[in-house]
C-alpha cells in the first residue's frame, strides 16, 4: 500500500518513513505541493499525510484544491497539526486532524482505520 507523507523538513520526513516503513508500506516523501498532485495522477496513492507547515497558504485553500482534483478527491488524508486548535474547521469526512505530539501507534491505527477498516466497510 502506498502513502504520501508531505513533509518540507527532510528529517521528519524520514523518522515518519522510517516509523511506517516497519509496517511495510510503500513510502513516498513529497516536499512541495505541486509535486505531490503531479505524483498523485501517477502513483495513486491509498492515503495522503500532511503536516501543515507543508501547506504553503490556507488550509482551506489546500484542502479545496485537494477536493477538486478528481485523482485526489476521495483518497483519505491525514492532516498532522502541532497548533491545539482544530485549524481546519471544514473537515470533510475523507480528513482526519492529528495533534502532536502523537504516539506512532495510534499514527498506526489512523493509517489502519482508512485502509483495512474502510475497505472491510465498502465490501459489505
Amino acid at each position: 500500500m502506498k502513502i504520501f507523507i508531505c513533509e518540507q523538513d527532510p528529517y521528519r520526513a524520514k523518522l515518519i518513513q522510517d516509523l511506517l516503513g516497519i509496517y511495510n508500506y510503500r513510502i513516498v516523501t513529497v516536499s512541495h505541493i505541486s509535486d505531490l498532485f503531479r505524483k498523485a495522477h501517477f502513483q495513486r496513492p491509498k492515503i495522503i499525510v500532511v503536516d501543515e507547515t507543508f501547506i504553503e497558504n490556507s488550509p482551506r485553500d489546500f484542502f479545496r484544491r485537494l477536493r477538486k482534483d478528481p485523482i485526489t478527491a476521495k483518497i483519505p488524508v491525514i492532516f498532522i497539526s502541532n497548533k491545539s486548535s482544530n485549524i481546519f474547521t471544514e473537515a470533510d469526512n475523507l480528513t482526519e486532524v492529528v495533534h502532536e505530539p502523537f504516539k506512532i501507534k495510534n499514527f498506526r491505527h489512523y493509517i489502519d482505520r482508512w485502509t483495512i477498516f474502510r475497505s472491510l466497510h465498502l465490501q459489505n
